[in-house]
């Protein structure tokens, strides 16, 4: 998993002590290896921060914060193609140390510069400080998939993998932002980019962040947008060949992800999305598949008799663990801990029981989230589409007309909440 945290402080009050004591917050997410860089520059003080958990190359060849030639880089998460990148860069005369990812990120941003991102296949949140032209550089992943938190006030930059490294420092105000408390109430959780404290933000998927230090000043620049994929013209081909080519390009997104020097296992529900990448994943290799799977005795939610009936056809290397009403009740106390902030989905529980249960096991687990989202695979969507094709069955003036009312309702209806429950 790994965890990454930092400063800028533009009037040099944060030291080593203060990086420390961030870094050390998120020790669970890295036990492998920690590592600390503080640098003085001209404009600021710049700390980096790393906790490692080790996948790839386990030596201590893949340290962090990993340096070259006055690039200093912290990187959370995995490049999946890295062995391919890496071969194109020793073809334009770089030279590598390690066999970590890390350090192709490092000479990757050293020959591309931003627009190295664009080669990158995996999950990841990475920064790079850029100490000759004096900016910083973070990305976040195309998904999301890794998190990247910032608080910025009073002259002072934080970033790191989670919202409880901030707490280390006395300069973050720990003050509660209101408007995200509505969106908490509207959604169950707070979107990206808010999060429940003021001056504290998440970075967008898809977004990199630069902090040029003579200026004291960051922008956010969007690399990658979905909606450009979606809008594009579709393939002319039959439904036959698009099944074809759909299973080739899921087969090579699952052996990517099988990519680790350390044993890799799968949360297995008995979905039809867990149930695919199992299948896949097994059908590729000529060892068991670990897979793993929580049951509760309430049959409404139990879903373990099928994902053993999965694991039994597919013949996984199969682990299950009932949980009782009163272990997941023990679950909730710890839930604030782990996301720092509002979280309202139930689905909290079980992820963390099974995730107990596979790192007894393994270091490296799949799931198969949003599966049913990109596939359009819940029963709400067929409700959705045909709502959809109700609606458009109704008269264009009358369609309009709904919607004017709408339009103008809303904030009159929003001031009458916000003055009943005194929200400002």
């Amino acid at each position: 998993m790994c965890g990454i945290a930092g400063f800028i402080d533009l009037k040099n009050r944060l030291d080593r002590q203060h990086l420390e004591a961030m870094t050390s917050s998120i020790g669970h997410r890295g036990p492998d290896d920690f590592g600390l860089l503080v640098v003085d520059s001209p404009y600021a003080r710049v700390g980096l921060g790393h906790r490692r958990l080790s996948i790839l190359d386990l030596s201590p060849l893949g340290h962090q914060p990993m340096s070259f030639n006055n690039y200093h880089l912290i990187f959370n998460g995995e490049i999946y193609n890295f062995k391919e990148i890496k071969k194109e860069l020793e073809e334009k005369g770089h030279t590598f140390k390690s066999n970590s990812d890390t350090e192709v990120i490092l000479k990757s941003f050293i020959e591309w510069r931003e627009k190295c991102v664009d080669r990158f296949i995996g999950m990841f949140v990475f920064c790079v400080y850029d100490a000759n032209e004096e900016k910083i550089y973070i990305y976040r992943d195309r998904a999301g998939v890794k998190p990247l938190y910032y608080y910025w006030s009073h002259d002072c930059f934080l970033f790191a993998s989670e919202l409880k490294a901030f707490h280390k420092i006395q300069l973050f105000e720990k003050q509660i932002e209101k408007h995200s408390l509505k969106l908490y109430l509207d959604y169950g959780y707070i979107p990206t980019p808010h999060t429940i404290f003021k001056h504290t933000f998440k970075l967008e998927p898809g977004f990199f962040l630069r902090f040029d230090l003579r200026k004291g000043s960051f922008e956010r620049i969007k690399y990658w947008d979905v909606a450009d994929f979606y809008n594009k013209d579709k393939l002319a081909i039959s439904s036959s060949d698009a099944t074809d080519e759909m299973e080739q390009i899921l087969i090579s997104a699952f052996k990517y992800r099988m990519v680790a020097d350390v044993p890799v296992g799968v949360f297995l529900s008995g979905g039809y999305d867990s149930s695919i990448v199992t299948g896949i994943l097994q059908k590729h290799t000529n060892q068991q598949i670990k897979t793993f799977s929580i049951g509760f005795a309430e049959k409404q939610f139990n879903e373990a008799p099928h994902a053993k009936a999965v694991s039994e056809y597919l013949g996984t290397d199969h682990t299950e663990y009932y949980c009782t009403a009163e272990e997941a009740a023990k679950i909730l106390p710890k839930l604030p801990y782990m996301y720092d902030e509002p979280f309202g989905d139930s689905s909290a529980i079980p992820t963390t029981l099974v995730s107990q249960l596979a790192v007894q096991q393994v270091k490296v687990a799949l799931s198969a989230d949003a599966g049913d989202e990109t596939f359009a695979g819940y029963s709400k969507y067929d409700q959705f589409f045909n709502y959809y094709n109700q609606l458009n069955k109704v008269p264009f003036p009358v369609s309009e007309a709904v919607q004017f009312g709408t339009t103008h309702m809303r904030p009159i209806l929003t001031k009458l909440f916000s003055n009943a429950y005194n929200i400002d």
